[in-house]
């Protein structure tokens, strides 16, 4: 197995971390491992956050992917900066800020999203990250609700992505 933070060496050392009813798992190499094993030798208790580098998002993140090993992290930040289309594509047309925005609206900006930055690449790019058809962005979008990292309506449900587009026809090679 692969260290998961450089991909490169053979990982030796293997982390869980367990947060409610949330289990996440971390398998490093030596090198990636040793500030986390510096840390606990010296008795930090937050060792395992000084593994995580980057954005304060990283931990959901990495419970997410623990819990739902479907996407990849790639996928839930391509989501979210889809989310960020929709809600300018919302404000170019209302000049409003968007206060929520719809799954067909969100559809709308991972769409364009995608084939604006991989072009014929696109749905094999969305396929390497787990992502087959619009029901996959419903899914990433409601386990970033339940990380608490975006927000629902009362009305929301994951069959607001049901039979959006055909990935074929809306990503063609």
């Amino acid at each position: 197995m692969l260290c998961n933070q450089c991909h490169e060496r053979q990982a030796t050392i293997h982390i869980t971390q367990v947060v409610g009813d949330k289990l996440a798992k971390r398998d490093l190499c030596e090198v990636c491992g040793k500030e986390f094993v510096d840390a606990a030798k010296s008795g930090m208790t937050n060792s395992f956050e000084s593994l995580i580098r980057g954005s304060p998002l990283q931990i959901p993140y990495e419970l997410m992917l623990a819990s739902d090993s479907r996407y990849t992290q790639e996928a839930y930040d391509f989501v979210r900066a889809g989310l960020e289309r929709a809600q300018q594509n919302r404000l170019r047309r209302s000049q409003t800020v968007p206060a929520h925005i719809s799954g067909a609206e969100l559809l709308e900006g991972l769409r364009e999203l995608a084939i604006e930055s991989f072009g014929k690449r696109a749905k094999a790019t969305l396929n390497g990250w787990g992502i087959f058809k619009c029901e996959d962005f419903g899914e990433i979008v409601f386990n970033l609700v339940a990380a608490d990292l975006l927000s629902k309506q009362e009305k929301d449900t994951k069959t607001d992505f049901q039979g959006g587009y055909n990935f074929d026809t809306a990503f063609p090679s």
